[in-house]
């Protein structure tokens, strides 16, 4: 039995987020990676909720330029190492419509990688 406990994904606030981006022009669905609630394009990923924060994936200068403002955290899933296309914001619930944006931004980044893969 393993004595570490389960890390808990707040489903509320992926609902949250992907109400955010549901009408968007792209074929989103709901998924999971790693037992994070997930949206994905196809089947590549747009963000994720993983425990109480949104790991968003986007093009490695926006990621960027996020983390150089301070509006964003490294993400880092299960201790690893920060990855270039991705950042953690971290937001309230109730809040989620003030990044909207940036959610809108992930899921046509992985609409445009997922029409590379096609």
């Amino acid at each position: 039995m393993n004595p570490t406990p389960r890390l808990l994904h707040d489903r509320f606030l992926f609902d949250a987020a992907f109400n955010e981006v549901r009408d968007i022009d792209a074929p989103v669905r709901e998924g999971a990676m790693f037992g994070c609630p997930a949206a994905f394009v196809g089947r590549r990923i747009a963000f994720c909720v993983y425990g109480s924060g949104l790991g968003i994936k986007l093009p490695a200068e926006r990621a960027a330029a996020l983390l150089e403002s301070g509006r964003a955290f490294a993400f880092q899933p299960y201790g690893r190492a920060a990855m270039t296309e991705w950042v953690e914001l971290r937001i309230q619930r109730d809040r989620v419509d003030e990044i909207a944006p940036v959610l809108a931004e992930a899921v046509r980044f992985a609409q445009r990688d997922h029409g590379r893969a096609s």
